[in-house]
């Protein structure tokens, strides 16, 4: 069974499959910290391509660029500082804005055929995918956009550079920000099917227990019973809801938690655990053996109610457990047979419940039980003196009362818990069920 995934976003692995050297700051929204490694990323690599930068600087005479340079490089440096304290607008304002200005000063000094202007786009990419309010990015893109219109209707220009100096800044720049946009649009994918199996596995997974959910159980449970017969064992905490009350719900979690590890571990692998809800599990256990079934449910119950619990209080509890097992398929309906054959392990684990709890109890014992000792064994003697003999003509309508009121009162239970106050209802003749 998959464990969770405990892995600090700080530590997930980037473009080059590797974990980052820093962790993400505390207080970091969940859905800011696939961006933060993003932008630690980018911020880096502007750092290298700013200290790269002279190279191509030192093709021209002029001492100002080369000075711009060196002013862009601090004001990068600044904003990794502040991006690694959890100031990412701030970070992300002291580099993209910087760059516009100097990719327009330097248009305006050398000219439009140098590429500078490819710097706008990339500034304004950076800003459309910041973990910023709409209003903000609205503005701060659109006051961008106007800037760049403003310095293009300035004169220039200034310093007349070389063909080579033109040439290679126009191709060096456009490399830049297409593989800057390229690399940061795949990260975002690759972050985006990241966070989508994330919420995958939580829907199909319990997140406490780390068993499967209902929604899993439905699906596995249909494509187990089209490809061979399935066992369904229903699983239920004896008294969980006193454990709930005495020990506290920390302590009830905890047992939910060591239940789970028991029950994976003596499961087989072919074998699904899910989470039914609250304190019931349903093991799907392929099979067409009905006493290989039995004896599993078995060494379950043996592995649960043979040794106590550790807490993480430290404190130890004896916990047992219910169990019902029903049988059946392969079927090629098998959205249909599912929800019966969990119908029935749950009645059987009732029965369990009704009989004196800590036993296995399989549906195809109690078909082969006689009806009336069934039902004998479910009504209080003191209601088998009392309760009337019906007619011949009404027992027919009864017993069908009687079967709803039954399954009515189980599914009652179901919602109220194990050793709830509630009163659930009256069963067959009007007594109360225990």
């Amino acid at each position: 069974m998959a464990k969770p995934d405990r892995r600090r976003a700080g530590e997930r692995t980037g473009l080059a499959g590797v974990k980052w050297r820093w962790p993400a700051p505390g207080g970091l929204a969940e859905r800011h910290a696939g961006l933060y490694q993003l932008f630690m990323w980018c911020y880096i690599s502007a750092l290298g391509c700013h200290i790269g930068y002279f190279a191509l600087l030192s093709m021209q005479p002029y001492p100002q660029p080369v000075v711009a340079q060196v002013v862009g490089t601090l004001l990068t440096v600044a904003s990794i500082i502040l991006h690694r304290r959890g100031h990412l607008q701030t970070a992300l304002l002291l580099l993209v804005v910087p760059v516009s200005l100097k990719a327009s000063w330097w248009e305006h000094q050398f000219g439009v055929g140098a590429g500078f202007e490819y710097y706008h786009i990339l500034s304004i990419f950076f800003i459309c995918i910041a973990p910023m309010a709409r209003i903000t990015r609205l503005l701060t893109s659109g006051g961008l956009l106007i800037f760049y219109l403003i310095a293009q209707s300035l004169p220039g220009p200034v310093y007349i550079g070389s063909y080579e100096f033109m040439a290679t800044a126009s191709i060096v720049n456009l490399v830049i920000c297409v593989t800057f946009i390229g690399l940061v649009a795949i990260e975002m994918g690759w972050e985006s099917e990241r966070r989508e199996k994330r919420y995958l596995r939580e829907l199909r997974h319990d997140q406490l227990t780390g068993a499967l959910s209902r929604l899993a159980l439905r699906e596995e449970g249909a494509r187990m019973l089209q490809e061979d017969g399935l066992g369904v064992l229903m699983i239920d905490v004896d008294h969980f809801k006193t454990i709930n009350d005495t020990h506290g719900h920390a302590s009830g979690d905890d047992v939910l938690v060591e239940l789970t590890r028991r029950l994976s571990h003596h499961l087989r692998g072919s074998d699904l655990l899910c989470r039914q809800g609250g304190e019931e599990f349903v093991a799907l256990c392929p099979s067409n053996d009905r006493q290989g079934l039995r004896h599993a449910a078995d060494r379950l119950l043996q592995s649960i109610n043979g040794r106590a619990f550790v807490l993480n209080n430290g404190k130890l509890l004896r916990v047992t457990v219910s169990i019902g097992v029903a049988q059946g398929g392969p079927a090629t309906a098998a959205e249909s047979l599912l929800p019966e054959l969990i119908r029935r392990a749950d009645q059987a684990m009732y029965r369990a419940k009704r009989t004196g709890r800590n036993r296995v109890v399989t549906a195809w014992d109690m078909l082969d039980e006689p009806r009336s000792q069934t039902d004998a064994a479910d009504i209080p003697a003191t209601a088998q003196a009392t309760a009337p003999m019906p007619s011949p003509a009404s027992s027919s309508s009864e017993m069908r009362l009687c079967v709803e009121g039954s399954q009515r009162e189980t599914r009652q239970q179901d919602t109220h818990g194990e050793g709830s106050s509630h009163v659930a209802g009256t069963g067959c003749y009007g007594y109360k069920r225990p």
